[in-house]
Parts: structure tokens; C-alpha cells; sequence
């Protein structure tokens, strides 16, 4: 695990040469009126990162759907992306079934498994990446690449420059790695032993969900996340009872200066509110746009999921009841 969280710059690097593999060409622009993407786990987390990233450049909506159902809007003008490390996920097998009897716009990403044996037998078009650690939550910087810079060579974010802001990301992880190492492993120890409440503004839903994920994959430990300005509305309330367990949690504010100037404000006045029952830890963006710092956020919270299982003393790999819920389902 260590090594593969290490590795991640590296990672986008390599899955952003791999994008060689997509041609603008298998669709039309003029044909697509919405994306809609599944995606599980660290799939669907990539899918997350995208709609974070595009959503206020894009022409298009672009939907996460996951689950089993697909919903009743999606038409032959739709583009589908079934998005599967493994290829053999089996929600994303079931939507690509009732999705290719809707649309013929069809794009995968995968490893290999059924997925790629589907799209191979279909022609489907496709973006297959190495996936030899079998580690789909180690393995985000492709889906997330893939499908940002498909949307890219579709040109349906004219006012965003997606390919450089991939290699700034990329840049900036590598030049902060020691930095983020340090404060990662500084933080681990601070949160050992105490539930942790995991904030953001809604643009960055898609760092605390992902902390939320590396925590209870990687550390083992349970946490909970929640966006502003949504927490403002019900969960504030609730830091009160019951007294012995909001005396053991902590709060973990992601912030950014590219969160709404009214959500700075929020965060502002519940970090005072909040401070008076728990300890509230501050994380700050590095990068210069939004991008550079939600991929920052996202190496961050690898690093002290992985420091964290270090101090609950467990192996971060092995994820044993997802294995067993797998095997009983294949029953």
C-alpha cells in the first residue's frame, strides 16, 4: 500500500499517456445531450473527482448513477460510461446491460473481466489500464483521467484546459510529497482512538466521501462526512448528544480558497459552535485552481488513511469483509 499510494503522481502521469487510446472520434459531439457514468468504490469515486472538476465548465450534465437501477430519462442521445476496475463489478455490468438497449453511445474503463470481453465483442470503445495490484481504490488516478480528458477531446469544456490542469496536479504532488508524508503521519496520531466528522464545501464532496472511503478501507476506523452548506440545515444540531461519544470525535474541515465565499462564512461561525464539544482540525488546499487542490486533498487523505492503520496497527490492504460479502453474493 505504501507504494502505491507513493506512486500516484506517477499514476496520473501514466494514465494521462494512456489517453492516446481514446479517439474523439467514436462519437459525435452534436449526438450527446448527457453522460451518465457507474461506477463503484474507487470507480465511482473517479467519477465523483470529474463531476467536481467539469461541472462548472461542462455544456452537458454529466450524472453518477450506481446501484442497480438506471434511471428512465436516459435516451439514445445519453453517453454511458461503464466504469469497472476489476470489469467484473457487478452493478456497473447490470446498468451497461439496461443502458445498451437505450443507447448506442457506450464507453468502458477497465482492467479487463467481463466489462472488456463485453465491449471487445461489441466494439465498444473503450480505456484499459494495467490494474496487476488489485487495489481499485489505489488505482483512481486512471478512471478519473479517462473520463476527464474523454469529455476533453469531446470538447465539452471549452473554457477549462483539463490536460494542463492533469499535469499541474501532477507537478504539485510531486514537488509536495515529503510535505504531505509529514503532515499526514502527524495527523494519524491525532486521530487514533476518536470518531472523525469529515467536512467540506460541496465542491469538494468528492475529498471527504474519498476520506471517508481510505478510512474505513486502509485504517480500518469508522468516520462520517457531510458538505456545507447542506450540515448548516440539520446535522450542527446534533453536536450534543450523546455526550460520551461527541467527546470522543473530532472534526476534520477541509478548506480551500476556492470554497463559496458564504460556505467560508458557515465554516467560520460551526468551527466556533463545534470547538466548544471536540477538537477541530483545519486542512488547508495547496494549488493553484481547484483541481490542483482536490487531487491535493485526495493524496493527503490517502496518506493518513495509511499512517492511521499504521497506529491502529493493522494491515492497510486487505479489505477481509468486503471479500466475504463478494464471495457470499457469488454463492
Amino acid at each position: 500500500m505504501i507504494n502505491l499510494i507513493k506512486t500516484f503522481p506517477e499514476q496520473l502521469k501514466e494514465a494521462l499517456e494512456l489517453t492516446n487510446q481514446i479517439n474523439s472520434d467514436d462519437f459525435s459531439k452534436n449526438d450527446i445531450r448527457h453522460i451518465a457514468i457507474s461506477g463503484m468504490g474507487g470507480s465511482g469515486i473517479g467519477v465523483h473527482l470529474v463531476k467536481s472538476i467539469v461541472e462548472d465548465h461542462c455544456e452537458i450534465p454529466v450524472t453518477l448513477i450506481q446501484g442497480y437501477n438506471l434511471p428512465h430519462w436516459l435516451n439514445e442521445s445519453t453517453l454511458f460510461i461503464a466504469c469497472s476496475y476489476s470489469g467484473n463489478t457487478e452493478e456497473t455490468l447490470t446498468l451497461l446491460d439496461l443502458a445498451s438497449k437505450k443507447t448506442k453511445l457506450i464507453f468502458s474503463v477497465t482492467t479487463g473481466g467481463t466489462l472488456k470481453s463485453i465491449s471487445d465483442q461489441n466494439k465498444i470503445p473503450q480505456y484499459n489500464f494495467s490494474g496487476e495490484a488489485k487495489c481499485p481504490r489505489a488505482g483512481l488516478a486512471y478512471p478519473s483521467v479517462s473520463i476527464l480528458m474523454l469529455i476533453h477531446k469531446l470538447g465539452f469544456c471549452p473554457g477549462l484546459n483539463i490536460e494542463q490542469e492533469l499535469k499541474f496536479s501532477t507537478a504539485l504532488l510531486e514537488k509536495m510529497q515529503n510535505e504531505i508524508q509529514e503532515e499526514a503521519s502527524k495527523l494519524a496520531i491525532r486521530l487514533k482512538g476518536f470518531f472523525t466528522f469529515l467536512y467540506a464545501d460541496q465542491k469538494f464532496f468528492p475529498a471527504v466521501l474519498r476520506f471517508q472511503q481510505q478510512l474505513a478501507e486502509n485504517s480500518k476506523q469508522l468516520s462520517h462526512a457531510h458538505v456545507f452548506p447542506e450540515l448548516n440545515h440539520n446535522e450542527l444540531v446534533g453536536w450534543k448528544f450523546p455526550e460520551e461519544h461527541v467527546k470522543n470525535s473530532k472534526a476534520i474541515l477541509l478548506r480551500s480558497d476556492f470554497d463559496h465565499d458564504r460556505n467560508q462564512k458557515r465554516m467560520d461561525i460551526s468551527q466556533s459552535i463545534i470547538a466548544e464539544k471536540a477538537e477541530v482540525i483545519e486542512l488547508i488546499g495547496k494549488g493553484e485552481s481547484f483541481t490542483q487542490q482536490l487531487y491535493y486533498f485526495i493524496h493527503l487523505i490517502d496518506w493518513i488513511s495509511f499512517y492511521l492503520a499504521k497506529e491502529n496497527q493493522i494491515d492497510p490492504f486487505p479489505v477481509d469483509n468486503i471479500d466475504f460479502l463478494k464471495n457470499k453474493l457469488a454463492e
